[in-house]
């Protein structure tokens, strides 16, 4: 959880580091002649929504890839645990049959067969 957090608090930081650096640029335009002091919030207000906008956009792709990986775990998980599962139940039949020969007594395979 700890790295979801300081993802979120990455993205809280780029945010507040972008809002500075469009100022910055809208105040370079300004100075430059090339956009009207009259004009500079406007310039900013638009930028920003783009820049959100854009996050936004970013923010949905990177919680579709942590879904996307989330489920790819959990199916990890639930293979590991088939696994076992399937281990467990094997020793347990090679037990059986242990059992069944040492007992002398023979029993079908799944395909019709004795097996002894």
């Amino acid at each position: 959880m700890s790295v979801i957090r300081n993802i979120m608090y990455l993205g809280v930081g780029m945010a507040t580091a972008t809002r500075d650096k469009i100022e910055q640029a809208v105040d370079d335009l300004v100075k430059r002649g090339e956009l009207a002091s009259a004009d500079r919030a406007k310039a900013i207000d638009e930028l920003q929504q783009r820049a959100q906008t854009a996050a936004t956009e970013v923010r949905k792709v990177v919680d579709d890839r942590i879904e996307s990986l989330g489920k790819r775990f959990k199916w990890a998980d639930e293979i590991d645990t088939l696994r076992a599962e399937v281990e467990r139940l094997g020793a347990k039949v090679d037990e059986l049959e242990k059992a069944g020969k040492a007992s002398g007594t023979t029993r079908k395979s799944a395909g019709g067969k004795k097996k002894s």
